[in-house]
């Protein structure tokens, strides 16, 4: 699986095996769009994929995600939803970069 962002002029462009019985392509995009939103932020904090759940929440079906993050020694654990409308995989792309749009914002800034 291959994702690419844009900040900008500038593309980022991340991949990952989807493996057998570990989550298939929807894995596989969060951890490639892990990479990627690192490579944007300059590796300024480091990230993995904790968790990863199609849920049902209020009654709205969403692709959600737990990430866990270590920026300036500390860690921290940060969640990420996105409503299923369309694609899955595309789905859980969103659901990755909101969970680490308040992280990225905080290490660009410096």
């Amino acid at each position: 699986m291959r994702v690419t962002l844009t900040l900008g002029q500038l593309i980022f462009e991340a991949g990952a095996a989807a493996a057998d019985g570990t989550g298939g392509p929807l894995k596989a995009a969060a951890v490639a769009t892990l990479e990627a939103v690192q490579q944007a932020a300059g590796n300024k904090f480091s990230c993995s994929l904790s968790d990863l759940d199609h849920v049902n929440a209020l009654g709205k079906d969403l692709m959600a995600v737990l990430v866990d993050f270590k920026f300036e020694g500390r860690d921290v654990q940060v969640f990420g939803s996105c409503q299923i409308a369309g694609s899955e995989v595309d789905c859980t792309v969103k659901a990755v970069l909101n969970a680490t749009n308040r992280m990225f914002e905080l290490a660009i800034r410096e």
